[in-house]
């Protein structure tokens, strides 16, 4: 009876301390990386402006005689829905370099049927626009136009795709 109960309570013991020496673990180990914080863009436009010249001898505003072009600088491959995201471009070219107006033609289909904000200036410039993301999701197409020297140029269509903000859970 009493080699019963000596079993029992060392069993109960060992039990008792591995239940504990379970609890007590060592700190975690120190993250190799850092997040990277996420900044929220404000709705500016913006634009690079010429440097001052250090002589008096005048500069032409225009870049050459190349013809105008649009390259896409930046965009988001994704974005959840109802955030901010920016989209940046740079326009060149053209004879004398008026961009009289350039901008953002975006929709949920290759119709373009919305537009951003329309900018101006002289190239070379750069720009930017930013945009809200719709909050159903699904892919949202974009396309950059430019007026150069009176002449419409597009870029080739992009298209982002947008994680729905609401999901699951209705009727």
């Amino acid at each position: 009876m009493i080699r019963g109960k000596i079993i029992f309570w060392i069993t109960a013991i060992a039990i008792v301390s591995s239940l504990i020496s379970g609890c007590v673990s060592t700190p975690p180990a120190t993250p190799t990386a850092t997040p990277t914080p996420v900044v929220t863009p404000v709705m500016t436009p913006t634009s690079t402006p010429a440097p001052t010249p250090a002589t008096s001898a005048a500069i032409p505003s225009a870049t050459s005689s190349a013809p105008p072009s649009i390259t896409i600088t930046s965009y988001p491959s994704g974005v959840n829905g109802e955030d901010n995201f920016t989209i940046q471009w740079e326009v060149t070219g053209g004879t004398t370099g008026n961009i009289s107006q350039t901008g953002v033609q975006w929709g949920f289909s290759s119709n373009y049927t919305r537009n951003s904000t329309v900018l101006n200036g002289e190239s070379p410039q750069n720009f930017s626009v930013v945009l809200k993301a719709p909050a159903g999701g699904g892919p949202v197409y974009f396309r950059i136009y430019a007026t150069v020297d009176g002449v419409d140029i597009y870029s080739p269509g992009y298209q982002i795709a947008i994680i729905p903000r609401y999901t699951g859970g209705g009727y």
